[in-house]
């Protein structure tokens, strides 16, 4: 059924203008997020903080054990954990034959790597839970004292040695015997004898007793007299 007075009419398109002041989108981005922050100390949450290696040695006579710390720590717990553990080091890890060997290894290896690591950071900020408190250097903790006193004491007794035996030397000139060559190495009338062979062509004088000393002879003086190994002689004559 059609009825005379319908029409079909085209659809309607509304006419478009172009906008005077078209609205400008930026382009479209993939989603990215946000860059995490640097990391805290795992300990009390402070910054800045970085990763460090620390270990402690123990030996037992026949067996050893070598324990490590691998955190992210700021300047402060890492001092403290470093300290604790060098100091235990050097107060039981000397107590075995291989760990004589392993323990100074431990030591430097605490101390230029994770001691040296930590010195380079600044003071923490920003702690959330309270820090591990550092307490006092490893060289003036009991163990550092306990291993360093006989250090010093040896290195204290070698030089002690020397000056001793150079005093022992100044007591006073060895007492030449009648019959003996010596040779003087000051000038007269200083004397400063040596006892030289009377074959060399150093020797210069000839000791000889009170009775064979004559006017061209040089006494010698009370040093040269007292204590003589055998007879002792008065002067000196030249060869």
């Amino acid at each position: 059924m059609t009825f005379p007075h319908a029409q079909s009419h085209p659809p309607h398109h509304p006419q478009q203008y172009p906008h005077p002041h078209p609205q400008q989108y930026p382009p479209p981005y993939p989603y990215a997020p946000a860059y995490p922050s640097a990391p805290g100390c795992e300990v009390c949450g402070a910054q800045p903080a970085t990763a460090v290696t620390v270990r402690a040695h123990q030996g037992m006579i026949v067996i050893m054990r070598t324990i490590t710390r691998r955190g992210v720590l700021c300047r402060t717990c890492g001092l403290a954990v470093y300290r604790q553990m060098t100091s235990g080091t050097l107060l039981t890890g000397w107590w075995g034959l291989f760990s004589l060997f392993v323990t100074p290894f431990v030591i430097l290896a605490n101390v230029f790597g994770a001691r040296a690591a930590l010195r380079r950071l600044p003071e923490p900020y920003g702690a959330v839970r309270p820090p591990l408190d550092p307490g006092r250097r490893v060289l003036r903790r009991a163990p550092a004292m306990l291993l360093l006193t006989p250090v010093a004491l040896l290195a204290l007794a070698v030089p002690a040695l020397v000056l001793v035996g150079l005093l022992a030397d100044d007591e006073g000139p060895a007492a030449p015997s009648v019959g003996d060559c010596v040779r003087n190495e000051a000038d007269w009338p200083d004397q400063q004898l040596r006892k030289v062979d009377c074959g060399s062509p150093s020797a210069e004088y000839r000791v000889l007793d009170e009775a064979s000393c004559g006017p061209g002879d040089y006494l010698l003086r009370p040093a040269y007299v007292t204590d003589s190994p055998g007879r002792p002689g008065s002067c000196v004559t030249p060869l």
